[in-house]
């Protein structure tokens, strides 16, 4: 990576942890005064809502992240005039989708009791939530979040970081104070909604002032245009396949086994999504950087590096791997309690649900930095079908392990394999496709006989529950397999190249 894209990237990492940071610990105080104060139907309920509404945003995938890679060029290049085009062409398009949300949503309110197997908790009214979780998902479409794109597309996502640092800490504050002083459900949900558009409006400011040059003026090509929709268009039906594994599987939960087995798939849900995503930082912070070099870079320097982060990000989800199996049953206990617990193959398949998530993120961030969605039309489609179709088959006969075993199959068969394929395909057209598959097979043996390994050992010769369950096992967590790794990998070309990256990230050039 070139010097300047290297420092953005640091800069993005930083503060990406920082704000993720603040976003992880705050929800798990939240849902814990939640199931103290209210009870765990409600966490169900808030998962519901969001599986739901991320169904509904739909129409925005593809939009954001095709117009932040039309972006790069002529930011990289200083052509204001294109900038200013496209940011106007992007604000229409957001109060479009600003409103088919809105229209969908209330719709959809007809049929809310049909996503609930069983009772509602008492005293609720889940039209009037579901609206306040409407608007808060819509409400940034009529404001201002399409000038983000011009903090990401100049590798400064920094800067949108600490703006969400600093209001979702007031908004976290804001909720824990209203569940224990007024125990109000509405009331927490309304400061949801409130703070996006606090959040917007500061976005609107800081960008004014950064970018005073960039404002919405002009208009695009026909034929540029033309591109653009076509892109959003292959982005979306990309997209759609990953809504389609992650929201249909709590609507799929709430609707045939009901809140409250959703509330506990929710918490261990959330204690995997903290992993997932602390680790897809360090993606989201090099995607401009990788833009920017697609632009600038030979495909055999590109292929190298994305060789290199495909190796370092394999590691790091491995080593999450590895802890979130030993560690996943004494926290939840400490956390929320025993009755909370869920049978131990539920563990072992969140793990590996996670493993398969992240396994993709590298070569997607690639996909998504070349522009080569509208190659990719048939795989999501039949991905989602299949994935859907097998969640209603086997949650009716091995309940929620059903629903997860079906998006790992989807996840490992169709989007992995098939997904890289078309990288492949399109960009790095003279690599071996079958070669990066088969290194991909070797981390994926490698990671699982370490998982093993010290799960067996934290297993027979730790104790299972407790917080010192917990630090003995962390301790073993963070020492044998990162040992284990260095023994597997340190004869990699990958390795050596990583160790390079890593001096890159963590030393300061003067």
């Amino acid at each position: 990576m070139g010097s300047e894209r290297l420092l953005n990237t640091k800069r993005n990492i930083v503060t990406g942890f920082s704000v993720r940071i603040i976003d992880l610990l705050f929800p798990f105080v939240i849902n814990t005064v939640v199931i103290k104060t209210l009870g765990v139907e409600y966490i169900g309920l808030n998962s519901l809502f969001a599986s739901v509404l991320q169904v509904l945003s739909l129409a925005e995938l593809g939009v954001g992240s095709a117009m932040v890679f039309s972006m790069y060029e002529p930011i990289a290049n200083g052509n204001s005039e294109k900038v200013c085009s496209l940011l106007k062409m992007y604000r229409s398009i957001y109060l479009v989708i600003g409103l088919v949300i809105l229209t969908a949503g209330l719709i959809c309110l007809p049929f809310l009791p049909g996503l609930i197997s069983g009772e509602v908790p008492d005293g609720i009214n889940v039209y009037i939530l579901f609206i306040i979780s409407l608007s808060n998902t819509s409400v940034s479409y009529f404001l201002f979040s399409y000038r983000t794109a011009l903090l990401q597309a100049s590798q400064r996502l920094d800067i949108k970081d600490i703006i969400t640092i600093v209001t979702n800490f007031l908004l976290n504050i804001s909720k824990i104070v209203i569940l224990l002083v007024y125990k109000n459900y509405y009331a927490f949900c309304i400061a949801v909604p409130v703070f996006a558009v606090i959040n917007n409006i500061i976005v609107y400011l800081v960008t004014k002032r950064k970018y005073p040059e960039y404002r919405c003026s002009g208009s695009v090509p026909k034929e540029e245009r033309k591109q653009i929709l076509d892109r959003v268009k292959g982005l979306f039906i990309n997209r759609f396949c990953n809504v389609i594994c992650n929201s249909f599987d709590s609507i799929v939960i709430s609707g045939f086994l009901g809140l409250e087995i959703l509330g506990k798939y929710d918490n261990y849900f959330h204690v995997m999504n903290a992993i997932l995503t602390l680790a897809g930082i360090l993606i989201a912070s090099a995607i401009p950087g990788i833009g920017n070099s697609i632009v600038k870079e030979t495909k055999e320097k590109n292929h190298r590096d994305f060789m290199t982060l495909q190796f370092g990000y394999s590691w790091l989800i491995g080593w999450a791997a590895v802890c979130l199996l030993c560690l996943y049953q004494p926290f939840i206990e400490l956390w929320v309690g025993q009755k909370m617990l869920m049978e131990m193959p539920i563990p072992v398949l969140f793990c590996i649900y996670m493993y398969m998530v992240k396994a993709s993120e590298v070569f997607m961030a690639y996909r998504q930095a070349t522009g080569i969605w509208a190659k990719d039309k048939v795989r999501p489609v039949l991905e989602a079908a299949v994935n859907l179709a097998l969640n209603i088959f086997l949650v009716k006969t091995i309940g929620v392990a059903g629903v997860m075993l079906s998006t790992i199959f989807t996840l490992g068969l169709i989007h992995v394999i098939w997904g890289s394929y078309y990288l492949y395909k399109e960009y790095f057209t003279e690599f071996s496709h079958v070669k990066y598959l088969m290194r991909q097979l070797l981390y994926l043996v490698v990671t699982a006989g370490i998982a093993a390994l010290t799960w067996f050992i934290c297993d027979s010769f730790t104790p299972q529950s407790g917080v010192q369950a917990i630090v003995i096992r962390g301790v073993i967590c963070i020492i044998l397999p990162n040992i284990l790794f260095t023994m597997a990998y340190f004869k990699l070309p990958e390795f050596r190249d990583s160790i390079g990256l890593a001096k890159g990230l963590l030393i300061r050039r003067r």
